[in-house]
């Protein structure tokens, strides 16, 4: 191929991208007409709705004043509630509790923080061979109450 003929056709290839160029801006600016709501402004149908009348203002009014003296009798029932759940009653005439009664056998702690005397072996009760079950079970482990179940 010549110089000349490579020459020519980069033209032709310039010249038609420049064509398709042209024509693409051409549809473009064909089909981008502002046509119809995109033409007009945002505020262009309020004219088209019914105006509200000064009955209609008042009777909103009266509703927006209702729901918030509601609100607030709610919240002020709820305030209310929370002031008497956090609020203990204080008895009308208190009565005074006496401490238990101590039960002293005599001796110290002499089960050297080994359980509680419910039967467990291992235990030094102070005693020898008899068992101070002071747990109310009523049993140190054998039955000797001579009823046959």
């Amino acid at each position: 191929m010549s110089r000349r003929s490579l020459v020519t056709w980069a033209f032709v290839a310039l010249l038609g991208l420049a064509i398709a160029a042209g024509i693409s801006i051409g549809v473009r600016a064909l089909t981008t007409d502002k046509v119809g709501l995109s033409s007009e402004p945002i505020t262009a149908g309020e004219e088209l709705a019914p105006t509200e009348t000064a009955a209609q203002r008042a009777a909103e009014r009266r509703r927006r004043i209702a729901r918030r003296r509601a609100a607030a009798a709610r919240r002020a029932r709820r305030a209310r509630e929370a002031a008497r759940a956090n609020q203990s009653p204080a008895p009308a005439n208190p009565v005074p509790v006496a401490p238990p009664p101590v039960a002293d056998d005599g001796g110290g702690d002499d089960d050297g923080g080994r359980g509680r005397g419910r039967g467990r072996s291992g235990g030094d009760s102070g005693s020898s061979g008899e068992s101070d079950d002071s747990s109310g079970s009523g049993s140190s482990g054998s039955d000797d109450s001579g009823d046959d179940d």
